[in-house]
């Protein structure tokens, strides 16, 4: 029993440090796998019971030559297999051989998935391949595992004949993916080896995980990882060209979900008809990687509270927030105020054409006619004509592929806010202020709980309230709350910020008579160290003040969603909230207020692994104790250190 307290621990250990990045494909992988390794003793005792009678038939039938041939045959009827299974006694140590091989399954299943889980999977196919390399990884390498695995047959080495020939089944599923995956699947193999190994060495005698040696087990654990890799490479491909399986775009909300028979469904169906990766269209991952590219390091914010995130999800809403940053720029900084106007008409001409289209009708002129993941009815030779350049194109493409579960009325009410910005007018009142506020980020608030919702298999949240049963107007009211919130704060942090570039959001209602002198400097002269600094931290104080009051609106509005993207988004929301103290308790009033480094993790990892109420404020307490003793003991060194330079 010691190696199945060994594997104990270290499963826990494991998950309790992988519980925030648990999907619900992993889900379905430990269940699967584990469920399936479970069995793995007992067929390994029911076989070598059979084994055996055959053996003693075939000992009593040389015993006995007389008996006619017909009579002494070795073979084995149903109505033996029957008997066989009756008789069948369960040893209680493969019992306990079953539960070690499911948790052994369960940890690298885990460990694969921490691996591969930071980059997006769909960047690793490459149709634009060169064909006969790519055959020869698939093809040809497929078929080296399978010779392999029929010599080690012929030299009696059953195990590693029949894990050789799993693994040259799934390197033809997914071959090149693993060459390009070769970092994450050496690295998983290599730590699971060793724990699997290092339990085989505190296994007892009678265990049948005594008995697999040490290649047993790395050729083992190679294939599960491999097995893990194509449900990965599977999965990507259904996100990415779901037409392969459902070209019905709105039949395809059905296998969101991981954990449901539809999702597995379709997995199979795409099994049974794997495309070449030449075959598949290369626009959908050349735009996404254009997207990855377009939001760069400037948006690191973003990218640590999306890390969190399921993949598939994790992809979309990249697509998404591509399209947000990208369309703002075109509207905000644009080379002439002119030039900011045409672009604001091409978006919303855009979006007519993608939500409310005059004509589905093909067009023959379609340069991507060979991607069914585009809307054929839009003229994309127009805006690539209209647009500034192709990364810009490939945003919007992007966005077209993901725009029929998103809402109309936000990305209208979006287009508003850009409008209100190009305007330029002063905001007079606060309740324009709340106004604005909700219309650039509680609509892409809004936009985010449509693709969380479903890409979660939620449903469908981007149709009408009245002729969609799935959407609930609540939820969407408490995310447009959360984005409120989060923008109010924004502005108050970058008060100074926002004026050096000619944008100042303070209302009019707020500054002292006469209200226009102070407007003038901080839009118009962009002088806004000329505005008393503790003028300008009143403005701040004020509309933080607004974002307090609709904050439990906000943390309710993440409560309602998901539990797989609560502790990622409730992180952000209390990381941006705590500007709010950082600024206020600050002598002065900075150029952009910023947490600290050492208080944004301490609140990240309260948040992803649930540290609440009074046990959080003694964890926190302690963290800043310790931090707080080795800055002490720090410099006390570097400062002894110094002295003895000097002397």
């Amino acid at each position: 029993m010691v190696y199945l307290f060994y594997s104990l621990v270290v499963l826990l250990v494991t998950l309790s440090i992988y519980r925030p990045f648990i999907t619900k494909l992993d889900i379905a992988k430990y269940i699967l796998l584990g469920g399936a390794s479970f069995l793995i003793p007992f067929i390994i005792d029911y076989s070598s019971s059979i084994y055996s009678d055959k053996r003693c038939s075939s000992i009593k039938g040389l015993h006995n030559l007389t008996t006619p041939l017909h009579a002494s045959s070795t073979l084995f009827s149903p109505f033996d297999t029957v008997q066989h299974l009756q008789s069948f006694h369960i040893n209680p140590y493969s019992s306990i051989d079953g539960i070690v091989i499911s948790i052994i399954t369960i940890f690298t299943v885990s460990v694969c998935s921490f691996f591969t889980r930071w980059h997006f999977p769909i960047t690793f196919i490459k149709p634009r391949s060169n064909t006969f390399l790519h055959s020869f990884l698939r093809h040809g390498v497929s078929i080296m595992f399978i010779l392999v695995a029929l010599l080690s047959h012929y030299s009696s080495s059953y195990i590693n004949s029949f894990t050789l020939t799993i693994v040259g089944l799934l390197w033809y599923v997914a071959g090149p993916y693993f060459v390009r995956r070769w970092r994450a699947i050496a690295a998983s193999s290599v730590i699971s080896s060793c724990f699997s190994i290092f339990i085989c060495c505190t296994a007892y005698t009678h265990s049948k995980l005594h008995a697999f040696g040490y290649i047993n087990w790395a050729l083992s654990t190679t294939a599960l990882v491999l097995l893990c890799m194509v449900f990965d490479f599977l999965d990507s491909l259904l996100n990415t060209y779901p037409h392969l399986v459902q070209p019905d775009k709105k039949k395809q909300a059905q296998f969101q979900c991981a954990t449901t028979w539809s999702y597995w469904n379709a997995i199979i169906r795409l099994l049974f008809r794997i495309p070449s990766e030449c075959d598949l269209s290369p626009f959908p991952v050349d735009d996404m990687q254009t997207a990855i590219r377009v939001l760069g390091p400037a948006s690191r914010s973003w990218k640590t509270m999306a890390a969190l995130f399921p993949v598939n999800l994790r992809q979309d809403l990249c697509l998404l927030y591509a399209f947000f940053r990208t369309a703002d720029d075109l509207v905000d900084d644009a080379p002439t105020p002119k030039q900011c106007e045409k672009n604001l008409i091409t978006i919303r001409k855009f979006l007519r054409d993608i939500f409310f289209p005059t004509s589905f009708a093909r067009r023959h002129d379609n340069p991507y006619i060979n991607d069914p993941s585009l809307p054929s009815h839009i003229d994309w030779n127009y805006y690539a004509a209209l647009l500034p350049n192709n990364d810009v194109l490939a945003v919007f493409r992007n966005f077209a592929r993901i725009a029929h579960y998103l809402c109309p009325r936000a990305m209208s009410e979006l287009t508003d806010a850009w409008e209100l910005d190009l305007r330029g007018e002063p905001v007079k009142k606060q309740k324009d202020l709340l106004n604005y506020a909700a219309l650039i980020s509680g609509t892409f608030g809004e936009l985010c709980t449509c693709a969380i919702m479903y890409k979660t298999g939620r449903g469908n949240w981007g149709l009408p309230a009245k002729t969609n049963p799935v959407r609930n107007e609540e939820v969407l009211s408490r995310a447009r709350a959360t984005g409120q919130c989060l923008q109010l704060i924004n502005i108050a942090r970058d008060v100074i910020a926002d004026s050096l570039v000619g944008r100042c959001y303070v209302p009019l209602q707020y500054m002292p008579y006469p209200s226009q002198s102070i407007y003038h400097l901080l839009k118009v002269a962009r002088t806004p160290f000329q505005v008393d600094e503790r003028t300008l931290k009143s403005f701040s104080i004020r509309i933080l003040g607004l974002a307090d009051q609709i904050s439990d609106k906000a943390q309710r509005g993440i409560n309602g969603l998901p539990d797989e993207v609560q502790d990622s988004i409730r992180a952000a929301f209390e990381i941006y909230m705590a500007i709010g103290p950082t600024l206020r308790n600050h002598p002065g009033f900075p150029l952009r207020a910023k947490v600290p480094k050492r208080q944004q993790q301490w609140i990240a990892l309260r948040c992803i692994y649930g540290f609440k109420g009074p046990v959080a404020r003694a964890i926190s307490a302690t963290f800043d104790e310790l931090v707080s003793i080795y800055t002490h003991a720090f410099a006390s060194l570097s400062s002894t250190r110094r002295g003895s330079i000097t002397h």
